[in-house]
């Protein structure tokens, strides 16, 4: 029973109990205060009336703010959610992995050394590039290889099947302030241009300092870097500053010309690094060994990419010369390859002549695989790729070359290179 009916219910008994309480006069000196009482008691009914419908009506209300509170909580979850995801998919956006990995056979010989040793190595690489805005990038790389070792990532299969080690290979950050310009600092891929195979530097080296380019795949191009070799605390640093100047012409010819300048070597400790002096003059300076010169190393480079027979062809050259000395600092190299391994089922076949003296180049940069390794060193280099499928290729790699030639310890060297590589 509502309220209203209630206050009903005791006006009636009140009106009951007055009538039969005494004599009509009791009655007639009671009406007029009846009839205001129920008049009150109208008003009062209808006042009863609206505030239940305005209880009812703020119930409603309630519901429907309640109801709208819930849609907008999950509204609010699935905007955070979205939001969250479209965060992470703009990071994943801006983000690029990439990595491979080699398995290599190699068997080698070098007279009156080494006789048709054979090896199994590995080659480990994984790193990213983060895009930090539209002009900055920073990126880092991790790969097998040996401490010592600056001019090599393999890991040799041996040592009981123990664990292989894993060094930081690449760390920089790269800066566009504009279209064409390009300046990295860290720990980086080489900065200059190189023609075709040539082998008068290691692909494995990645100097440490900062490097400046300019330019893009056609036209004016030019690249300046400094790079430290060995810091010393009580002597100056090793250091390498250079640049090069070069043109990629639209009929497929590029030429370039730089200059690398190795600053604090002469008379210093040769640098403790595997394979150190690599054929490099040196002489006794107490209990170690010292080099003898200086390296200001001048470098050409020439290269025309065009098509013959419908299949891609490429001819190189290059000549450098180390300016701090007057004998034994000259070397040169001729090149081809035809086709291009990339799509599956292609191809391609390489030949190079290369022969450098012992103080053409300074060791520390100098490829590792040709004549061991060493200047003074000349011979032939043939390679073969073929790509069975996406991101996977075959490739053979023959070193004959002579070591040490012209020199006492003058030795035929022979390499032989079977690699299995898979991108991803």
């Amino acid at each position: 029973m509502n309220m209203s009916k209630q206050i009903r219910t005791a006006i009636l008994a009140l009106m009951l109990s007055a009538g039969g309480a005494g004599p009509a006069a009791v009655a007639a000196e009671a009406g007029a205060e009846i009839a205001a009482l129920q008049a009150q008691i109208a008003a009062l009914l209808q006042r009863v009336e609206e505030l239940e419908r305005t209880v009812a009506g703020t119930a409603v209300l309630h519901e429907r703010i309640t109801a709208v509170e819930a849609t907008n909580e999950r509204q609010t979850d699935q905007l955070a959610q979205g939001l969250a995801a479209t965060t992470a998919m703009g990071w994943a956006r801006n983000v690029r992995w990439k990595g491979d990995l080699r398995y290599r056979h190699e068997q080698f010989e070098v007279e009156g050394v080494t006789s048709d040793r054979v090896r199994q190595r590995i080659r480990a690489r994984l790193g990213l590039e983060a895009k930090l805005s539209d002009t900055l990038a920073a990126g880092f790389q991790i790969a097998t290889g040996e401490p010592g070792n600056p001019r090599s990532s393999n890991a040799t299969l041996d040592d009981a099947n123990l664990g292989k080690q894993i060094l930081l290979d690449l760390a920089y950050v790269d800066w566009r302030p504009r279209p064409g310009l390009l300046v990295t600092a860290g720990k980086q891929k080489q900065p200059w241009f190189r023609a075709g195979t040539s082998m008068f530097f290691d692909s494995d080296v990645n100097p440490e300092g900062v490097a400046v380019q300019y330019g893009g795949r056609s036209g004016p191009f030019a690249r300046a870097w400094g790079f430290w070799l060995d810091e010393r605390a009580a002597a100056a640093d090793t250091n390498l500053l250079g640049g090069q100047l070069g043109y990629a012409f639209g009929s497929g010819v590029t030429v370039a010309a730089g200059y690398w300048d190795y600053g604090a070597v002469a008379d210093r400790q040769i640098l403790g690094y595997s394979g150190a002096p690599a054929g490099n003059s040196t002489y006794d300076c107490g209990t170690q060994r010292c080099y003898r010169h200086d390296y200001d190393v001048a470098v050409l480079d020439a290269q025309w990419s065009g098509q013959l027979g419908g299949r891609p062809l490429t001819l190189f050259g290059g000549y450098l010369e180390n300016l701090a000395v007057s004998h034994d600092g000259s070397g040169y190299d001729l090149g081809l390859v035809v086709g291009r391994a990339g799509d599956p089922g292609s191809w391609e076949a390489g030949l190079l002549w290369q022969q450098v003296e012992a103080d053409a180049q300074f060791g520390a940069l100098y490829e590792s695989d040709f004549a061991d390794g060493l200047t003074q060193g000349r011979g032939f280099v043939l390679h073969g790729v073929w790509v069975p499928a996406k991101n996977v290729n075959l490739r053979a790699t023959y070193f004959v070359n002579e070591r040490s030639y012209d020199r006492p310890a003058e030795a035929d060297y022979r390499r032989l290179q079977f690699d299995l590589n898979l991108k991803f």
